[in-house]
Order: structure tokens, then sequence, then C-alpha cells
């Protein structure tokens, strides 16, 4: 009867000790894991958008000119919220295919020992995503060169997510950054409108 009480005490020992690690484990390794999830999920988004080619500089902006040289950048409003919504709908959409996950772990992992980390069975923990986003449209003027300037239209998707599993949950917010297009102009910096652009020299 004593060896099957110290035999229960060392068993539910062992089992505190591994349920503690596992969470000290999952804590740290969540976090990152959920923003390359999230990445991805927002990557795909955005590819999806601007595979078909309907969003060019072309129609995002329009120049005007004058003396040959382009004096001012206007953008196009219409297609500009057009390809925001875009982006935030079809992140949403890949959003949802991460809602529910399955991280799979070599027990290796928890004994904190980095010769056995990869090896061991793999312990299954599960974790849920879900959050919301949001895009904006920046435009800068690099000055590249001799009378020439590049002109970059950059999409910045802002990702704030909730990550959560049994005993663990976190708030995280990032942003990722695409360039959607670009163009080399001719003459000085041009005068802007719409409020869009940040003139780098």
């Amino acid at each position: 009867m004593l060896r099957l009480t110290i035999l229960f005490i060392l068993l539910f020992w062992a089992v505190h000790c591994f349920e503690a690690k596992v969470s000290d484990f999952s804590n740290s390794y969540l976090p990152n894991l959920a923003r390359q999830v999230t990445t991805d999920a927002v990557c795909k988004a955005v590819e999806s958008v601007l595979a078909d080619g309907e969003f060019t500089y072309d129609n995002l902006t329009k120049l005007s000119f004058a003396d040959g040289s382009v004096n001012a950048v206007e953008t196009n409003p219409i297609q500009i919220n057009l390809l925001k919504t875009r982006i935030v709908a079809a992140a949403e959409k890949e959003a949802e295919k991460i809602h529910s996950n399955t991280m799979h772990i070599p027990l290796g992992a928890f004994t904190g020992l980095s010769l056995i980390a990869n090896h061991g069975p793999k312990i299954s923990l599960s974790y849920c995503v879900t959050g919301s986003f949001s895009a904006e449209l920046v435009s800068t003027f690099e000055s590249k060169g001799i009378n020439q300037t590049i002109h970059h239209i950059r999409l910045i998707v802002t990702s704030s997510i909730v990550t959560a599993s049994v005993d663990y949950k976190e708030t995280m917010t990032f942003s990722t950054d695409f360039e959607v297009a670009q163009s080399v102009l001719v003459g000085d910096i041009p005068t802007t409108y719409g409020g869009y652009y940040a003139p780098i020299h």
C-alpha cells in the first residue's frame, strides 16, 4: 500500500511538472507561431488580390504634366478604396482557414536540452487564432539619380489577432508591408494630392 501511494505521488508530481513545462513552452512558442501563420495568410490574401493585374500604377494614380515633366500625382480614390476592401476581405477569408490549429512538438523540446530537442514522440497542442485586419496605401517619392524620381506605392496590412490555447491568451498587433506598384518619374519630386504621399529625398 505504501509503495502504491509513493508511486501515485511520484506520478502525480511528474504529470504536474510536465503540464507546467508544456504551459511555459506554449506561452513562449505560440506568439511566434501565430504571427507566422497570420503573416502567411495575409501574404496569400494580397497575392490573390494582386495576381489578376487589376490594380496597376496607371489605375491607382493620375499624373499631371508641365513642360514635359510630372508636376502632380493624384490618387484614384475609387480604386484605392476598392483595393483596400478586397485585401481586408481576402485576409479575413484566409484567417478563417487558420482559426483552429494543432501544433505538434517533439517531446524532447520540453526538456530544454538542445541535443534532443527535435526527438521523441510528437505532443499535440491545440490553439486558435482570431482577429481583424485593416489596410492602408502609403506612397513615397524617392530621388534617384539626376532628374529622376521613383514613386513607390506600398500596401500596409495591419493584423490585430488574438491567440488562445487552454492556458494561454494574448493579443498582438503587427503590420506587413507590400510593394504594390512603382514608376520612374522624370523631373523633380512632384506636388501631390490626396494625403497618401510622404516624400523621401
